[in-house]
């Protein structure tokens, strides 16, 4: 006689649960929103933005003149799967047994909960790490530290950012420089270069290390001395972003996240997937698309296992006998396109002469 995957969860249950389902905000949404496509495989066409190109004043009864295209580079890129699996097996289901005689099936389903939660946690996180990695550093690469149970890229996955949209600060920012270290020099001179280009920015995105050092310089705190009085105004964020706004720069945006990444023994390292020795320089928040691909286990549903989504996370669940456990697994094939790479900028902190 057939049975029920999980005991006393149907198939609208579960949807349900999965379509309600808030999870802690992120920051990869805003960045890259998920835009589905019918491939595998995408296409980014980049293109700087610039100054607005003006009309030619012209005598009547003449032809318009006929101004160039701006250039366009197309870039195309595959668009990897990401997934991830939690497996209760028998000892969990034995355990699961006294506590429903002893708590009730809830309890037990909150059990199955817990692991829905993980692994749409777990393919969010991945699309976060991808979303800030390249952001901060203008590419992605998958390596034994970062992705160690999946798949390793022999070469960096670059972006395409210009060679001139890449700066350098002019004294290496570092505990043992805040003495002459000038962040709010450096953040003068992208802004400059920027306007050459007719690009205004709206925000700069830096992570917590690299605002500490930027807080402890001590020609960055001399912008807050009243020398008059001798009183320093409060440095914190509201008060940096408001006279960052007074010298017409782009306020700060702090990101902030932790990450977990766990290795083949099954311990986890939390880790912020932003750069912190890069500071991005954006117009506005929005740089391009999530890319979501097609799942070939949704195309063609396999016997004897539940599904539902939340938003582009497809959720699997499957019993096996032999030996008997229960399989949760999440799954996308998603990878971001970013066709605003050449409308920012972005400083590096480290050196004060080469980009890296």
């Amino acid at each position: 006689m057939k049975t029920q995957i999980i005991e006393g969860l149907t198939q609208e249950k579960y949807e349900s649960y999965l379509t309600a389902r808030q999870y802690d905000e992120l920051y990869w949404p805003a960045f890259f929103p998920i835009k589905n496509v019918n491939t595998l495989s995408g296409k980014t066409l980049i293109g700087a933005k610039g100054s607005r190109i003006a009309a030619m004043v012209i005598s009547y009864n003449v032809k318009s003149p006929k101004l160039s295209r701006k250039s366009l580079e197309t870039r195309v890129f595959d668009i990897p799967k990401v997934s991830i699996k939690r497996e209760m097996d028998e000892n969990d289901i034995l355990e699961q047994r006294i506590t429903r005689f002893a708590q009730g099936n809830n309890a037990v389903l909150d059990d199955y909960y817990n692991d829905f939660d993980a692994v749409v946690d777990g393919c969010n996180a991945r699309m976060e790490w991808f979303a800030l990695q390249a952001l901060s550093t203008t590419y992605i690469q998958l390596t034994k530290t970062n992705n160690p149970l999946g798949i390793v890229n022999e070469t960096v996955i670059d972006f395409g950012m210009d060679a001139a949209n890449k700066k350098t600060v002019s004294v290496v920012w570092s505990a043992g420089n805040v003495a002459t270290m000038d962040p709010m020099a450096d953040f003068k001179a992208v802004v400059k270069a920027a306007r050459t280009k007719g690009l205004k920015f709206s925000k700069m995105l830096m992570d917590a290390d690299a605002f500490d050092l930027m807080t402890a310089a001590t020609l960055f705190k001399a912008y807050f001395l009243n020398t008059a009085l001798s009183v320093t105004a409060l440095i914190d964020l509201k008060t940096i972003n408001s006279l960052l706004k007074s010298y017409n720069l782009p306020e700060i945006v702090i990101i902030e996240t932790s990450i977990g990444i766990e290795g083949k023994t099954g311990s986890a390292t939390a880790t912020n997937p932003w750069s912190t020795s890069h500071i991005l320089f954006v117009p506005e928040v929005k740089q391009g698309n999530m890319f979501n691909g097609p799942i070939a286990e949704e195309l063609e549903k396999p016997m004897d296992v539940m599904q539902a989504k939340n938003n582009n996370v497809l959720v699997s669940v499957k019993k096996d006998w032999d030996p008997v456990n229960v399989t949760t697994k999440g799954e996308c094939n998603v990878f971001p396109s970013w066709p605003n790479v050449n409308n920012c900028y972005n400083l590096y902190t480290l050196n004060a002469s080469t980009w890296a």
